[in-house]
């Protein structure tokens, strides 16, 4: 597919927009950074800015959007292997993690935003799980089908569950910051204690 000139120049406008507004609210927070100030940023006047995005919410779900569809095919070729289950789903976490580590100062901010005004990003992180849930069914039914799980569960629960563990563990990953130890010591244990539910007795 060819793309036109025209069109280059918006990606590459719309690039640059994200690129000056993450790198500020990295800095100085969601809060503090106004629309004149990412646009002094990129070099772009303000309407050009709300041809793209109609609010800084906006901006920040285009990137993290953006940045889960640029790891979606890393994590898609994540495989199993014969390694213990509650392995398989710790290193699936710490991958996440590595994959989105030059990017940790932004997470951080994304989280604080999400965690003080829920309703408002809500929305948002529904529109995000379209890059994050598939990856993750083919996980869990590649567990089920090679008989890694206990036979009668209830696998979009199950996935929820690991979900909701594994937004909880992102937020330590954001606080503790770099090199992460104790954030990747805590993902092993609390995958230790997940999987001893789920796991089929013979294991």
């Amino acid at each position: 597919m060819v793309v036109s000139r025209r069109e280059r120049k918006k990606i590459a406008a719309r690039a640059q927009i994200l690129s000056a507004a993450i790198d500020l609210f990295s800095r100085h927070g969601l809060d503090a950074v106004t629309i004149d100030e990412i646009a002094t940023a990129a070099d772009v006047g303000k309407g050009t800015i709300y041809n793209y995005f109609a609010t800084k919410e906006d901006i920040v779900v285009a990137f993290m959007a953006d940045l889960e569809a640029r790891i979606a095919p890393k994590i898609a070729r994540f495989r199993p292997g014969e390694r213990p289950v509650h392995r398989v789903l710790a290193d699936y976490i710490l991958l996440h993690f590595r994959l989105k580590e030059p990017y940790h100062a932004f997470v951080r901010v994304f989280l604080a935003q999400m965690f003080m005004d829920t309703a408002r990003f809500l929305p948002y992180m529904v529109e995000m799980q379209k890059y994050i849930d598939p990856p993750l069914h083919s996980l869990f039914a590649s567990l089920e089908e090679r008989g890694k799980l206990r036979t009668g569960i209830d696998l979009p629960q199950l996935i929820m569950s690991f979900k909701t563990m594994h937004l909880g563990l992102t937020a330590l990953w954001a606080v503790e910051g770099p090199p992460f130890q104790q954030t990747t010591e805590v993902v092993r244990q609390q995958m230790q204690f997940f999987t001893q539910g789920i796991m089929r007795k013979a294991q």
